[in-house]
């Protein structure tokens, strides 16, 4: 009898393991070389179980503790390997796999695509993601990077779902490695990380798997991903101290100093939600945190030569020259004194002996598109657009770094090429 009711319950969990149904995901975090955290949500509780194959082998990894958000980590994987994965399943989908990050110190060339404040259901991101799906075609991303106001107009966990999940499952969130920083929207508008319902759908490489120092914070972290040290920052984040980013000390400060100081890779991008120089849908002249992260943290870019700080927050695409030395209002800019003299061609850039001042992107136009605040377009600016939608791509090898602005209607509005001899 005892072995009767043994089996029937044995009977009764496979039956709702078979009829659990994925309800979000699956979704990469964290890949490194070696390993990848796999996430996906059911709408009943279930053991995880995931089969993943590379070369012809099968492999399985399985947590039988029940719960409907899962997460499992796939481990010694080899760098740049793509491997099949499929949840309680041998039947593999082509579009599900994930690529593995190239080696630490590898030079091999990366494809870094770039979204900012697009989670808003809107048209407009629905076209700037199959412009980008259709520009790729037969050469994909290799990871992608979120500025910020992801998921429109709280960062509410069923606005994850409808506006982000629901609409880039299928093309992208399946096969391609998301380093998210968040943005004022996922905030809701506050400042304590222990709100946001972004922290528990998003797990972050804090300890230094991914490359760069361990931050032991999910609001920011940095990933060596090829020849490009990717850092993300979080500029709505308030410290225990009172601090944020946008004053130009505390934790997060410290620790991004330290981080830079010990990059060995050629390139260094930062990226994070509110940018330090924008005239589109907001002003970093008259709105204090742009202009105090302008103030305040420009200066640091500078003394650790980043090449590019890229943000989200005003819905428009606009880049500056390569600058220095210009923390004050746009009308102090002068392009004799603030831009560096060997690089002033408007689409490419060659790096001499003098090094080369940083170029700030704002790519904010991802869903949300439109807007600008008096002195548009502003004085540092090479190019700008407010009238239509789009996202960054950068394709990075170990001398060149070529940026495309990819507008949603396809055409490439925006360029430049940085060369380091």
């Amino acid at each position: 009898m005892r072995l009767l009711l043994l089996l029937f319950c044995v009977s009764a969990q496979l039956c709702v393991a078979q009829q659990a149904q994925i309800i979000r995901g699956p979704y990469l975090q964290s890949v490194t070389p070696t390993s990848v955290l796999v996430h996906w949500r059911t709408d009943v509780p279930t053991a995880s179980r995931v089969f993943y194959q590379a070369k012809g082998k099968v492999l399985e990894k399985l947590d039988t503790n029940r719960v409907t958000d899962h997460v499992l980590a796939l481990n010694q994987l080899k760098p740049s390997t793509r491997y099949a994965y499929q949840i309680d399943s041998k039947s593999f989908d082509a579009d599900r796999y994930v690529v593995t990050a190239p080696a630490f110190g590898s030079s091999e060339s990366v494809r870094i695509w770039a979204l900012g404040d697009f989670g808003d259901g809107s048209a407009s991101q629905k076209a700037v993601m199959q412009s980008i799906e259709k520009f790729t075609v037969g050469q994909r991303p290799d990871a992608w990077i979120w500025l910020g106001d992801n998921a429109y107009n709280n960062g509410k966990d069923e606005e994850y779902q409808k506006n982000v999940f629901d609409v880039y499952q299928k093309a992208f969130l399946q096969n391609l490695p998301i380093y998210p920083s968040p943005g004022n929207h996922d905030y809701a508008g506050k400042h304590d990380p222990s709100l946001p319902p972004y922290f528990s759908i998003f797990d972050m490489p804090i300890e230094g798997q991914a490359g760069g120092l361990p931050s032991h914070a999910e609001s920011y972290y940095s990933v060596n991903y090829g020849p490009v040290h990717l850092i993300a920052l979080d500029t709505e984040m308030q410290e225990a101290s009172g601090l944020m980013l946008k004053d130009g000390k505390g934790k997060q400060v410290d620790w991004l100093k330290a981080d830079l100081a010990a990059n060995k890779l050629p390139w260094v991008v930062v990226y994070f939600h509110k940018p330090p120089y924008s005239k589109g849908s907001h002003d970093s002249d008259t709105e204090l945190d742009m202009k105090s992260m302008r103030e305040n943290m420009t200066p640091i870019f500078e003394q650790y030569k980043v090449d590019l700080v890229i943000a989200g927050h005003s819905h428009v695409y606009e880049r500056s020259f390569p600058m220095r030395g210009h923390a004050g209002v746009n009308e102090t800019f002068d392009s004799s004194k603030h831009v560096v003299a060997q690089t002033q061609a408007d689409k490419y850039y060659v790096v001499g002996p003098m090094g080369q001042g940083v170029i700030y992107v704002v790519s904010g136009s991802g869903g949300k598109f439109g807007g600008q605040r008096p002195g548009y377009p502003m004085k540092s600016s090479v190019y700008t657009n407010n009238t239509i939608g789009g996202s960054v791509l950068l394709d990075v090898n170990k001398h060149t770094f070529h940026l495309k602005w990819i507008q949603s209607d396809g055409v490439v509005g925006d360029e430049f090429v940085i060369e380091k001899r």
